[in-house]
Parts: C-alpha cells; sequence; structure tokens
C-alpha cells in the first residue's frame, strides 16, 4: 500500500464536499461541514485543523501510515458509493473498560481544554472513543466507574443524556470532535458531525466492517467519504454526476488494492471479447465479486448495454453485499 501525502489529505480536508470518521466496528465519530457553515481552518506542514459551530478535526502526518481507497455497493441495485482509509498495523486493544486520560490540554478550542476527558474502552486497536465534559457529577460518576463496562451501565448513560458531553474519536492521526447533543436510545442522530456507539458490533471486537476493502491485519485511523456520484453526505439521492466518479478515478487507481484493480480489468475485457457470463469465472473473494458488481453499474450508468446480461446473472442483492449497514456504510 502507498501513502497519501498529507499534502493531499489536507487538501481533501479543506474541501466541504468531503466526509470524515474515526471508528473501529460498531463505534464511529463523523464530521462534515455545510459549504457555507463558517469555519476556522489552520492548516500548516505539520497539522490541519477544522473547528465549526458543530464539531471540530485535527489530523497530523504519522510514520507508516498506508492508504487504502475503494468503492462501495448500495442496496439499490443501481448506484456506488466511494470510500478511502488511512491505515496501520493493528495494535493490541489498550483499553475495554472506563479509563481516565486527565484535563483534555490537546482540545481543539482553548475554552473545552480544562474539561477532563475519559476514554470508553469501546474501540478496537489504535481508536478509542472518549466523554470530555466539566459537569461535577458526570466526572463523579466516571472516576468511581473508571475500570467497568461503559456498554450497558445505566448510571453513566443518564447522566451523559443530561450533561450532553462533547464526544471525542482519538487515533494515531489525530482526533474528530464531536459538540452535537447525544439522542436518547429511541432518537435520531443529528445532521452533520455525530456519533454511533452499536453495543451488538462492539462485542465482536473488530477493527472495521467486511463491506470495505482494508487487507486483514490493517486497521483504518481516518476514513474519508469522498463525494459519491449519486447521493450527497446527508445520503440523499441524485441523479449520477460521472464527473464526480471521474474526479475520483485516479485516487482510486494509485490506492485501490491491486486485486480489485484485476477483476476491473479482466471483466473489463470479457465482456469487450463478447464473452458469455455464464462461462466466465466470477471472482472467489467478497471484495472482488462488490468490485465486479460495480464495474457492472459504472458501465451501465455509462449507457453500456452489453452489461445487460451480466447485470441480470450478478447484480442481485444478496445478504453478502447488503450484510453490515448497521455502521451507516452503504450497502
Amino acid at each position: 500500500m502507498q501513502s497519501l501525502p498529507f499534502s493531499l489529505l489536507a487538501d481533501l480536508a479543506a474541501d466541504p464536499a468531503n466526509g470524515w470518521s474515526i471508528g473501529t466496528f460498531g463505534v464511529a465519530g463523523e464530521f462534515m461541514r455545510d459549504t457555507d457553515e463558517p469555519a476556522t481552518i489552520h492548516r500548516d506542514d505539520e497539522r490541519i485543523e477544522i473547528v465549526t459551530p458543530r464539531g471540530a478535526m485535527r489530523f497530523a502526518p504519522v510514520d507508516d501510515m498506508h492508504t487504502v481507497a475503494w468503492d462501495s455497493l448500495s442496496a439499490d441495485g443501481e448506484s456506488w458509493g466511494h470510500g478511502m482509509a488511512i491505515c496501520m498495523a493493528v495494535p493490541a486493544t489498550p483499553h475495554r473498560a472506563i479509563h481516565a486520560l486527565g484535563v483534555d490540554a490537546q482540545a481543539l478550542r482553548p475554552d473545552d481544554r480544562t474539561h477532563r476527558l475519559f476514554g470508553l474502552g469501546g474501540g478496537h486497536g489504535a481508536v478509542d472513543m472518549a466523554l470530555r465534559t466539566d459537569d461535577a457529577d458526570l466526572i463523579a460518576a466516571m472516576d468511581r466507574s473508571v475500570g467497568t463496562a461503559f456498554l450497558g451501565h445505566d448510571e453513566i448513560m443518564r447522566h451523559v443524556l443530561r450533561a450532553q458531553p462533547h464526544r471525542v474519536l482519538l487515533s494515531p492521526i489525530g482526533r474528530i470532535e464531536i459538540f452535537q447533543p447525544v439522542p436518547p436510545p429511541d432518537g435520531k442522530s443529528p445532521e452533520g458531525p455525530h456519533t454511533h456507539l452499536l453495543a451488538k458490533l462492539v462485542k465482536k471486537d473488530r477493527p472495521h466492517s467486511s463491506n470495505v476493502s482494508i487487507p486483514e491485519g490493517c486497521q483504518s485511523i481516518l476514513n474519508i467519504h469522498p463525494r459519491s456520484p449519486w447521493r450527497t453526505l446527508l445520503g440523499e439521492r441524485h441523479p449520477h454526476r460521472p464527473d464526480i466518479d471521474t474526479a475520483f478515478m485516479p485516487l482510486l487507481e494509485k490506492y485501490g488494492l491491486a486485486e480489485n484493480r484485476a477483476v476491473d480489468a479482466q471483466l473489463r475485457a470479457a465482456i469487450s471479447r463478447g464473452a458469455s457470463p455464464e462461462f466466465v469465472a466470477w471472482p472467489d473473494a467478497r471484495c472482488g465479486r462488490t468490485k465486479a458488481r460495480i464495474v457492472l453499474r459504472r458501465m451501465a450508468a455509462a449507457g453500456d448495454e452489453r452489461v445487460a446480461p451480466w447485470r441480470a446473472l450478478f447484480n442481485r442483492t444478496t445478504p453478502e453485499n447488503i450484510g453490515e449497514t448497521e455502521e451507516g456504510e452503504e450497502a
């Protein structure tokens, strides 16, 4: 895998069309901003920081960071999205319970730098989710609960819903801070920056969903969500935008997995020579099958009628390719 130059990462961060997240399977903090939303941006060779009224993020270069890019299937049988991740080898999970992290001197806003930070132990490997607060009762409850599991801790959750602490996603490359409210258990996440903490998925103790093309033994320390040719950052559908797809192609070509590029080339070659889909070997690996379906969708969106019999045979919705959408990913 190749490394994305930090200058290019900073360029992508400065573009409000791109979304961002730090997380693991079942745990995520997402940062996005509207084009016209007030934002304070600081950028130099050592870091990029963006602060809005709803959230903030800071990234800095790290050694041995590698980049993976991929396409992701949508469950509608027609569209797809784009994804990228900055990855590293998965270290041992340092915490599986609540742990005190002291005063958050690294907070992006000066007023937050006297507040206490508590890790929740719900992440995996290099990533952790934390709460930041100056609420005395929540701090006392967290201090009493150090060493215990956060998930299922009813007393802590009552304090969280009352005090509405900031959530901070931490990884070796930086952090994402969420200022927006925590919704009640039966509520809906707010538009814009928000978090997910899904107990059922956290218990699987995995670095990421099997829907993404991150190699075994690696985990994402930062997810990049480039513009989709089919949807807004809020998931609202719009007509296909081939220019958005074309703009992503250089990143996909350079940072996509070699095996996915091979699937793309082999499938296009088979279609070009007029092969019958019934007699062409379909990829064995799940990520290869996902890539092949997206190739067919991309060719169909470009008006290539040759893919019709291929899509009839292979572009079906199955449990495999809609499997793990609770994480907020496109199927």
